[in-house]
Parts: C-alpha cells; structure tokens; sequence
C-alpha cells in the first residue's frame, strides 16, 4: 500500500512538469516563426484598417466594418500600441493566447477522464497545425479558441453543481460570445446541458432534497440568463455588421466541400491538403478505435460529453446552414477542434490500450508537429507573400494603378503604406482616373498578355514573386483610364481590385 501511494504521489508531481513542457514547445512553435509569412488578407484589415490611433476609431471601424464582435480589437488596439502594428508586434497577442490554451486543455482532458487524457489532449493542442496557424494570425480567433476552451472546462466543472464554477462558465461563455459570434454554438450545447440537468435533478430529487435541487436550478437558470444577456447586447452590433454582408460568400462554395475541408483543416491548417491529412485522419481513426474497443467506463463516458459540445456545436452550424445562415467555414468551427480531439486523446490514453496507445498517440503527436516545421519551408503551404510582392512593386514614383486580386488589396495597401504608418490613401473607382503605369499582380503560371490597356502603354516588366507574378506597364505620359481598361487585364480571378496611388507630394 505505501509503494502504491508513493507511486502514485511521484506521478502526480511528474505531470505538471510535462505539461510546462507542451506548453514550452507550444510556445517555441508559435513565436519562433511569427514574422516569417506576411500578412494576409483580414490580418492587413486589422493592423492597417481597423487599429487606428483614437480607440474611438477603432470601435467604429469594427461598427462599420467588420463581422466580428469587439472584444479582441479592444486587447489588440491596446496591445498594439505597446507593440506595434507589424507581423511579430500584433500576432504576439495571438500567440501568447494559443500558449495559455495549452494548460487548459490539459485541465479539460482531466476533468473529462484523467491526467493521461488530459496529457495527450495537451500534446495534440500545443502542436496542432491549425491551433499554430491561427496562433500566427492577427484576428480573434486564437481567443476564441483560448476562451471557449475555458468555458468547457468550468462547464464540465460546473456539471458537479458547484456555484463559482457555474459563475466562471457564464463568464468565459460571455467573453467568447464577444470575441467571435459562432462561440454560440457549442456554448448553446453546454447551456442546454446544464438546464436540462438542473430539470432532471430538481425531478428526481425532490423527494429528498428539493430545496437545494431549487437552489441549483435558480442558479443554473441565472447563469445561462448572464450569458443570454450578453449576447442581447451584442445583437445590434451583430444586426449592423450583417448588412455588410461580409460572410456571404461562405455559402458561395460547396457545403460539402467545406466540411471536407473543416476536417482536413483541423489537423493540416486550412492550406494543407487532402493527402497532408491522410495520416492524422488515419491515427485519429485508430484512437477512436481504441477508445470503443480499449476504453474503460470512465474514458467512454468523458469521450461521449466531448463528442457531444463538439459534435453538436458542428450539428448546430448544419441546422443554422439548413435555414438560410450558412456561415460552415473550418476558422468558425474552430471551438469544436478541442473537444473533438478530447475523443481521440482519452482513446490513446486509456490504460487498456497500453503500449498501443501511446504509440498511436505518440505518432499523432510526432506528425502534427512535423508538419507545422514542414509548413515553414513550404510556401505553397503558407500565407500568399504580399509582403514580398509590395517590395517588387515598390514605392510609387508616378501615379498608377495596381491591379489585384480582392484578398490582396488590403495586404499590398499595409506594405506600400510603409509598414506601421497606416495607409491613408486608398480608393477604390469606376470612374476615369489619369496614371502612367499600370502594375498587374497575377496568379502563376504568367498568363498571356492582355491587349486591352490604350496604345502608348509598354510592358516594361515582368517577374515571378513566390506563387504570383507582377507584370508593370508604363506610359510616357498619364493616360485617362476607365474601369473595364484596368480590370481586363487577367488576373486568375474573376473578382479584382484597384489601388491608386502617387508620389507624395
């Protein structure tokens, strides 16, 4: 009996050790490359659009603007006034949030099943290329993620009936709901979980203890009305934002091949590609299995709750899909990566699945990371380069037009703006306008040239920057351009825009 209980104590004391070495790897991935890919398309509206000096300001361009609710704008507008505005300065903010959500996820694989689960849960969250790639990214979702995370452990706290863990739900539930929208669904499921609870106990036992089942069940229904509240607030930001349209185009694309892509994503980034993902699928496939052949009573039970908030925060976005508001996209499904990862965590975690498991879930673990290393020498696994394509384009030294595909407008605007000197001139016009220089920025392979600009244009140049080639035509003189002369260059893509801009004066 005391070797035992000696073991046991020298285990206990091991695993906050390994946990402060997944979060020390989760940390070394994630700020080792933070300026090594240049903003893309949303980063460059946050850093170049949105953090405006006022704080004022900045709210309304998230008013007026974005899609999102204000909650990460107001910690990035502060954080970025203390670090700047460039790659490293603002994705900063993100990282440190992707490294907090490393221990908590190791807090919610114990309160599931154990320290094991809770362990590998850890393992498969300080390493995962989609929690790295968003960790790396100037938007809210790594709060998101680090937010809906910690509501899921106090819910599965708050499941025991323990008022200040039901209280720290309802906040963390609220605090998600103003980071991002779509934490609405799996807090939806944990709400549901705990009143139909709540309901259930106050039935079953009130022959008993029907005054303390009462108590619980005013405190649930009090919890779940914070966090309804919160988001009363936040529906006139919501109503507004959505005249913008600016998610419209999710539903553009194929519902199917969204999800193939959600579940391709959640362990390659949403840049990898179906065969990156053949052999994460394949282990995770093997953990599930352990888990339904190996798993005990107590991994089984805690897998089904993890599948259930994960599993039904994806069914909700389904039925909001059915009904006309199909926002499935894998960065708005991203609070249901943890708990889904729960499921395969408690199967390579399981006792019974021994040596197995572990290999099973050491293998997992050992890909992931190799692929977020891969990734950094792959830039067709990367952010497009506009950074690298502002520098070929250059400062302007005559008026011109700089033809783009639409997600680059926002990244070359920031770039040639000059890095933290927020880009003051910016247009966007069909009607027009005189330049002596027209740059177009395309897809690879180089298309075939376009007669379509007016006589007195010459191709000057013509060269290949990263996945993207920047031909440049000048005039001896300015030339009055209309729209359709801009925009019939080709691009590789059917929707475009124009920048103009000129030395300064």
């Amino acid at each position: 009996m005391g070797s035992n209980t000696s073991l046991n104590t020298a285990r206990a004391r091991w695993f906050p050790w390994a946990v402060a070495a997944l979060t020390a790897v989760g940390a070394a991935i994630r700020f080792s490359t933070l300026g090594l890919q240049s903003y893309r398309h949303d980063e460059a509206v946050t850093a170049g659009r949105v953090l405006l000096d006022s704080l004022s300001g900045t709210m309304h361009q998230v008013w007026a603007g974005e899609s999102t609710p204000p909650l990460y704008y107001l910690l990035a507008w502060a954080w970025s006034h203390v670090f700047g505005v460039h790659e490293v300065g603002l994705r900063s903010l993100s990282a440190m949030l992707g490294v907090a959500t490393v221990p908590v996820a190791y807090l919610i694989g114990r309160e599931l099943v154990g320290r094991r689960t809770g362990l590998a849960l850890a393992a498969i969250v300080a390493v995962d290329p989609m929690l790295v790639w968003y960790s790396q990214d100037a938007r809210s979702y790594a709060l998101l993620v680090l937010l809906s995370a910690a509501a899921l452990l106090f819910f599965l706290r708050a499941r025991r009936g323990g008022a200040r863990d039901l209280a720290w739900w309802a906040v963390f539930s609220a605090l998600a709901l103003a980071t991002h929208y779509f934490a609405l669904f799996p807090l939806a499921i944990e709400a549901g979980w705990l009143v139909l609870r709540s309901c259930f106990r106050l039935r079953d036992e009130e022959k008993h203890d029907r005054n303390a089942s009462g108590v619980e069940r005013r405190r649930v229904l009090l919890a779940v009305g914070f966090v309804v509240a919160a988001g009363a607030l936040l529906a006139p930001i919501a109503l507004h934002q959505a005249q913008g349209k600016n998610n419209d185009w999710i539903a553009s694309f194929g519902l199917l091949g969204r999800l193939e892509r959600t579940g391709t994503g959640f362990f390659v980034t949403e840049t990898g590609l179906l065969k990156h993902a053949l052999i994460p699928l394949a282990l995770y496939a093997a953990a599930v299995a352990l888990l339904l052949l190996r798993g005990g009573t107590r991994e089984k039970r805690g897998a089904a709750v993890a599948a259930v908030v994960g599993g039904g925060a994806v069914a909700l976005a389904l039925v909001s899909a059915a009904v006309g508001q199909d926002f499935v996209l894998d960065r708005n499904l991203l609070p249901a990566l943890i708990p889904l990862a729960a499921i395969g965590a408690a199967g390579v975690a399981a006792p019974r699945a021994g040596r197995l498991g572990v290999g099973v879930g050491a293998a997992l673990v050992v890909y992931l990371l190799a692929f977020c290393v891969y990734a950094d020498f792959r830039p067709a696994l990367q952010r497009d380069d506009w950074r690298s394509v502002a520098d070929a384009i250059g400062a302007p030294r005559r008026s011109r037009a700089i033809l783009v595909w639409e997600q680059g407008d926002e990244p070359l605007a920031f770039y040639i703006g000059a890095g933290e000197v927020r880009v003051k001139r910016k247009q966007w016009r069909r009607a027009p306008v005189p330049v002596s220089e027209v740059d177009v920025v395309s897809g690879r392979p180089p298309p075939p040239r376009h007669d379509v600009l007016p006589p007195g244009f010459t191709q000057v140049e013509r060269v290949t920057v990263g996945r993207m080639t920047l031909i440049r035509y000048r005039s001896a003189w300015r030339r009055t351009l209309g729209w359709g002369a801009i925009v019939g260059n080709f691009t590789g893509y059917s929707n475009n825009a124009v920048l103009l801009d000129a030395p300064s004066r």
